[in-house]
C-alpha cells in the first residue's frame, strides 16, 4: 500500500519567526529538505543560525511563529525522526561511556541492548576504539565530538541536525566527520548543519541557506549564488597608495559597472567581476586615473570569498 507520508519531504519549515525579548532574531525563515540532501546554514555570528536549528530540532519548542512539518506531519508527532547534535557536549562526564549510551538510549525509548548495538555500529563508522568503561572525560577532543554525535543518533533518525560540528577539530577529524556525513547521505538521511568552514562546505553541501540580519539572503546551490552576486571571478592586484579622492572615484565607477570591491587595504585590492572583459574594463579605468598596479591573480572564487561579498 502506498504510504502517503513517505512521499512527503523530510522537513518543511515555513515563515519561522522568533524573538528574544524585544530583539527579533528570525524573520520569515523557510526551508525544505529532501531525502539524502546536505544543507548548510551559514551566516555571521548573531545571524540566527543556531536558534533556527534548535527550533527545527524541537529544542526550542515554544515562543516561535510559523509551521514545521516532518514528513508531512506536525513536528510534535515526528520528533523521534530527528537527531540533534549540539555544539555543547551532551554526555554526563561522571558516567562511563557505556552508561551514557544506556541512559541516552532509554530517553529515546530504546532498550539498553539495542542502544549498545547501535552505538557499536556508529563507533565503527566514526573510528572510536575505546573501552566503554572509560569516562568520556578521558577521550581526546575529537573523540568527544564523535561520541556526542553517536549519542544523538542512537534512535537512528532520518533527519540529522548538527550545530557547528567541526569546531575545534583538526583536519583529520574533520575529514572523518565529512566522510561519515556522506555515508549518511547515501543512506538517504537528510542533514542540516551550520559551519564556518565554507571551503569544506563547498565540497559537500547540496544547498546553502545564507542568513543575514535574521532573514534568508540566499537559498540554493553555489552556482546560483555566483549568479545572484554577479561574481564569476576574483581579480586580485597590488596597487600604489592612492588618495581618498581617487578611491571615491573608483568606488563610484565600480558601482556604475556593477563590479564588487571585496577587499581594499593599503597596497592590496580584491574585486569581484563577471567576466574577463569586465576585468579589462576595470584595468583600463585604473590606468586612466593613474593608479599603478601589479596583477596578482585572476581566478574563480571560493565560497569564503563569495560569502564575504554578502556581508
Amino acid at each position: 500500500m502506498f504510504d502517503f507520508f513517505k512521499s512527503k519531504k523530510p522537513v518543511e519549515a515555513e515563515k519561522i519567526r522568533f524573538s528574544y525579548s524585544e530583539k527579533e532574531v528570525l524573520r520569515d525563515i523557510s526551508l525544505s529538505l529532501k531525502k539524502g540532501e546536505i544543507v548548510c546554514v551559514v551566516g555571521k555570528s548573531g545571524s540566527g543560525k543556531s536558534t533556527f536549528l534548535k527550533i527545527l530540532a524541537g529544542i526550542i519548542s515554544i515562543g516561535y511563529e510559523g509551521k514545521i512539518k516532518i514528513f508531512g506531519k506536525p513536528k510534535f508527532f515526528e520528533k523521534s525522526k530527528v537527531g540533534f547534535v549540539p555544539q555543547e557536549i551532551s554526555f554526563i562526564p561522571d558516567l562511563s561511556i557505556e552508561d551514557n549510551i544506556k541512559l541516552i538510549g532509554l530517553s529515546y525509548g530504546i532498550s539498553e541492548k539495542k542502544s549498545l548495538e547501535r552505538a557499536e555500529e556508529l563507533f565503527k563508522f566514526l573510528k572510536i576504539e575505546e573501552n566503554l568503561k572509560k569516562k568520556p572525560t578521558e577521550l581526546s577532543g575529537g573523540q568527544k565530538v564523535r561520541l556526542n554525535i553517536v549519542l544523538s543518533m542512537l534512535h537512528d533518525p532520518s533527519i540529522i541536525i548538527l550545530d557547528e560540528p567541526f569546531v575545534g577539530l583538526d583536519f583529520e577529524n574533520r575529514r572523518l566527520l565529512w566522510h561519515f556525513l556522506e555515508k549518511l547521505r547515501k543512506k538517504e538521511k537528510s542533514i542540516v548543519l551550520t559551519s564556518h568552514l565554507l571551503n569544506e562546505v563547498q565540497e559537500h553541501a547540496d544547498k546553502l541557506v545564507i542568513l543575514r540580519n535574521g532573514k534568508v539572503f540566499f537559498n540554493g546551490n553555489i552556482k546560483k549564488l555566483k549568479e545572484k552576486l554577479k561574481i564569476n571571478f576574483i581579480y586580485e592586484i597590488r596597487i600604489s597608495k592612492i588618495s581618498s579622492e581617487k578611491y571615491e572615484k573608483l568606488k563610484k565607477f565600480c558601482i556604475y559597472k556593477d563590479i564588487k570591491i571585496m577587499d581594499f587595504y593599503e597596497n592590496y585590492a580584491m574585486f569581484g567581476v563577471q567576466s574577463e572583459k569586465e576585468k579589462e574594463i576595470l584595468l583600463n579605468y585604473l590606468k586612466n586615473i593613474d593608479i599603478n598596479i601589479g596583477e596578482k591573480s585572476f581566478r574563480e572564487p571560493n565560497l569564503d570569498e563569495i560569502f564575504l561579498s554578502t556581508e
